[in-house]
């Protein structure tokens, strides 16, 4: 029978390992995911092709054979169901109307002097989006990642998503299309962050990279950035939920709680109470609803990285949670929105007992794409920022250029600096 660890909140030790448990490089695949780089970069198509009909059951010949031609998005898209094409759709539009809400706006101060200060957005030209198909296929991440790209402005947008016998997954094409992307590579792990950062005679060099993956294209990611943009390196997913178990079904608590466990034996899921008695209710119930679910051998392992952590109050609560900065975290409580206000470390925050953190997966409209590996403590979710770049503007006048000159000579001359000293003092004569 399957039980959670029940940890008291002096036990800081416990939490702490807990929290960092997985948060580490696995050398063995760091050391392959070099050599794949440097296969790519030096081999291009050639190592792609043999990557993929290695590891994917393909049978490519050519470079052109790790592009979906348009005949198997559009057929992909007739053979997905209405109703799944629909909730796409919804999905979509959601996510779009959000996201615009974000779009920031280029601004410029005028000085009295004349000197004129701006800044404007430019948007980044070329965008690579990863999405997921291993385990099973996300074209929930296809339109997660897509929509704030588009929203943004980015016109070449280009989706890597791996294939199965040489097939991309029904449902992601069908986002692909639904989104209008028509560009995509059957290419996926640390060979598609390679080609995507170097480009190939068969695909074009791009400025960033976006979405999760397994830790092959996370830790790939890691190694390329600088050669490519990347928005964040994600880890295994978790879930933090902050209840004081009144007025909540324990059921709907655990379904939530197991939700995030699902994803891999990586995971890890805590729920944070001060309500000794719903804790040991969750303990009850939880092994039973584990054996009716269809990951239940990937439960059964995660669930050993997670944890209840009882609390003597709501607001030590807060400070633990602050401590995890966990990806999603669900506050479900009578005073759920002002305990909220509290919260500075979180990727997303889903407030009241109707507000699942799978609803944030699928339809809500923010983008799923989160920080994990506690790193919501400097990062946000991916955005319309992550597809734009900010350019300063300095427009000085004669007179504003006076007015600063000397103040920029001084300091340019205690830094040793004298080409840059002579640079404004030339201006001056």
């Amino acid at each position: 029978m399957t039980k959670l660890n029940i940890i008291n909140s002096n036990n800081k030790s416990k939490i702490q390992d807990l929290i960092f448990n997985n948060i580490s490089i696995d050398e063995s695949i760091r050391n392959s995911v070099i050599q794949i780089i440097k296969d790519v970069k030096k081999n291009g198509d050639k190592s792609l092709i043999k990557t993929c009909n290695q590891f994917d059951g393909s049978d490519f010949k050519k470079g052109d054979d790790l592009l979906a031609t348009n005949e198997e998005i559009d057929l992909a898209f007739d053979k997905v169901s209405e109703n799944v094409k629909k909730a796409m759709q919804n999905a979509f539009n959601r996510i779009a109307k959000y996201h615009k809400e974000q779009l920031p706006k280029d601004f410029e101060i005028i000085e009295e002097n004349g000197n004129k200060l701006g800044n404007r957005w430019q948007i980044i030209e070329k965008i690579a989006l990863y999405v997921p198909s291993g385990t099973a296929p996300y074209p929930s991440s296809v339109l997660m990642s897509a929509v704030p790209a588009i929203v943004s402005g980015a016109k070449d947008i280009a989706i890597f998503t791996p294939s199965k016998n040489g097939q991309i997954d029904d449902n992601i094409l069908a986002a692909a299309k639904i989104c209008g992307i028509k560009k995509i590579y059957k290419v996926g792990g640390a060979s598609a962050i390679a080609s995507a950062a170097f480009g190939t005679n068969s695909i074009a060099q791009y400025d960033k990279i976006v979405g999760p993956g397994n830790s092959y294209v996370a830790i790939a990611k890691k190694e390329l950035f600088g050669q490519i943009g990347i928005d964040m390196i994600a880890g295994p997913t978790d879930i933090t939920i902050i209840t004081d178990g009144i007025d909540i079904d324990e059921k709907w608590i655990i379904a939530d709680f197991l939700s995030q466990l699902e994803h891999g034996v990586d995971s890890k899921a805590f729920l944070i109470t001060d309500n000794a008695d719903f804790a040991n209710k969750i303990n009850v119930k939880i092994s039973d609803f584990i054996e009716k679910l269809s990951k239940k051998e990937i439960i059964n392992e995660s669930i050993k990285n997670s944890a209840i952590i009882l609390v003597k109050d709501l607001n030590e609560a807060v400070e633990i949670s602050n401590k995890i900065a966990p990806e999603h975290l669900e506050i479900i409580t009578q005073n759920s929105k002002e305990l909220s206000q509290k919260i500075t470390n979180a990727g997303a925050i889903f407030l009241g007992k109707y507000s699942p953190e799978s609803i944030g997966d699928y339809i809500a409209g923010p983008s799923h794409c989160l920080p994990t590996l506690a790193n919501a403590r400097f990062s946000s979710g991916l955005s319309v920022f992550d597809f734009l770049k900010r350019i300063s503007i300095i427009d000085c006048s004669k007179k504003g250029f006076d007015d600063i000159a000397a103040d920029a000579s001084i300091l340019a001359n205690i830094e040793g600096f004298n080409a840059h000293k002579l640079s404004v003092d030339i201006r001056k004569k």
